[in-house]
């Protein structure tokens, strides 16, 4: 979309204020550099739409394409790399002002990939092992793991067969409200929104790996007086 304005807000938002870009713009900030990878980000574009944001990135000179025939790969120029100081603010707004995302904005997918990327890797046991999700609903597969090591951290559907730390018994929604901050792991232990399974150690290594989002701590005090959104 072109505003035909001078104003450098009107020229900025005609190359990351299209749909999907910011998105796109977040995966490769978090270090997604396969286009595959990229893709898995943004579930609900198709590859057409995202092979022409990216064309349109490249020519602002936000994005390079690797090869620039038949692109696998993709990654963020400097002035690319410097919209972290848009983004990141973004999010900040979004967790502080916003109220807590609908039912149908939850993907175990994508919230267990959120989850995996702020993992402090230097928190794990030196061997690897899973957490078992088994959530009561979903959209998608019920039973998910996440791999913990220190080389890598990552959901899948499927069993890896590793030791198992703990399994976390919740819905969806009780997941994410932790996660975005809206109430405290504690809290939804004690009301069992959330059941962890394990050993003794089990609840306190899962606040202590899980955590919480990184925007968490810019949510508004009183945003139980912020306007609900209707699904």
């Amino acid at each position: 979309m072109r505003y035909e304005q001078h104003c450098p807000i009107a020229l900025a938002a005609e190359v990351v204020g299209e749909p999907w870009t910011l998105l796109i713009v977040r995966e490769l900030l978090h270090g997604s550099t396969l286009l595959s990878d990229v893709a898995a980000g943004v579930p609900g574009m198709s590859t057409g739409l995202l092979s022409k944001r990216l064309r349109t990135l490249e020519t602002a000179g936000v994005v390079a394409l690797h090869p620039p025939n038949r692109p696998q790969r993709v990654e963020l120029t400097e002035a690319g790399r410097e919209l972290a100081a848009v983004v990141e603010p973004l999010g900040s707004w979004g967790a502080r002002w916003l109220p807590p995302p609908r039912h149908n904005d939850l993907d175990p997918a994508l919230l267990l990939r959120d989850i995996s990327r702020e993992i402090d890797r230097s928190t794990l046991p030196d061997k690897a092992m899973s957490v078992h999700f088994r959530f009561t609903e979903s959209p998608g597969p019920r039973w998910w793991w996440l791999v913990l090591s220190r080389d890598l951290v990552a959901p899948t559907i499927h069993d890896p067969r590793l030791p198992q730390a703990m399994r976390i018994d919740c819905t969806l929604g009780a997941l994410a409200q932790v996660w975005l901050g809206h109430t405290d792991w504690l809290e939804a232990l004690r009301d069992k929104a959330i059941v962890i399974t394990g050993p003794r150690s089990a609840v306190r290594e899962a606040i202590t790996w899980l955590g919480t989002n990184r925007f968490s701590g810019s949510r508004n005090a009183t945003d139980a007086d912020a306007p609900i959104l209707s699904s």
